[in-house]
């Protein structure tokens, strides 16, 4: 089929893939592990041999890193429909019917004759002010000596770049804190504009921007993250803070508001 094609190479992609036509293209990521791609591979061949005013692309998520994370791919399988160089819908999981259901929509969009609207995926309006969120970023990003911003949770990581990372950490004993940018759309595209950079994980330190996966890989192989890191402090020091935190300190199950026994409370 002339509208199919599996990548094979970088190469291949930017020869195939012309986001600035009108042509709309349909990108199939997908890992050879995982079950649900294989069904669904059928699926999207089938849709290509019915739509040929669509060109799909079949690309191994794993093998092309930079074309899943320009895509922000966080699970296999996953379709994109890009048309005009934007992204226009998305599809996440073993969905058959969404993706037909999806695929029609545009075919009947491109084979008409004078076009139609271009469709944009919905967004929701921002909840607060860029003050607002300018401030709260800082405070995340403060919130740990080293904060991981990353798709997922340390216990269930939702893209192999955020699990590198994670294993990177935990092999060098250092301790973390972590927030999932997926369960927040708008934290997510805001810290891009923050940090000045455009991809996922992100890591800070003290406060500090210091990169992403790649970077800091590089750090930890010349031994130049580990001597960011603040050094761990003894249990002993860690009381003393603690006992001289305040005037009265009282150490109690639970807090305050929500004492967990009856005799903190």
């Amino acid at each position: 089929m002339s509208n199919y094609t599996v990548i094979a190479s970088d190469e291949e992609f930017a020869a195939v893939f012309k986001p600035a036509t009108s042509t709309v293209y349909a990108l199939n990521f997908w890992a050879a592990w995982a079950p649900p791609c294989i069904q669904m591979n059928e699926v999207f061949e089938e849709l290509a041999s019915k739509n040929s005013a669509i060109h799909f692309i079949k690309i191994e998520a794993e093998k092309f890193p930079d074309i899943s994370e320009e895509y922000e791919i966080a699970a296999v399988p996953s379709f994109v429909i890009v048309k005009e160089g934007n992204v226009v819908d998305r599809v996440e999981g073993a969905n058959a019917p969404e993706l037909s259901k999806i695929i029609a929509k545009y075919s009947k969009s491109t084979s008409t004759i004078n076009g139609t609207a271009t469709t944009t995926p919905s967004v929701a309006p921002p909840t607060m002010s860029p003050e607002e969120m300018n401030a709260r970023l800082k405070e995340l990003t403060s919130s740990s000596a080293v904060m991981a911003f990353i798709k997922g949770t340390p216990t269930a990581p939702r893209c192999q770049f955020s699990r590198q990372l994670l294993e990177i950490l935990t092999a060098q004993n250092i301790r973390f804190s972590s927030f999932n940018i997926l369960a927040d759309d708008e934290v997510r595209q805001a810290m891009k504009a923050f940090s000045d950079w455009p991809t996922f994980p992100q890591v800070y330190v003290k406060g500090e921007f210091v990169g992403g996966l790649d970077v800091v890989k590089e750090l930890v192989a010349t031994g130049e993250f580990q001597a960011l890191v603040p050094a761990e402090k003894d249990l002993k020091t860690r009381m003393d803070e603690l006992i001289n935190k305040a005037p009265l300190m009282i150490f109690i199950k639970g807090s305050p508001e929500t004492p967990r026994c009856g005799f903190s409370k």
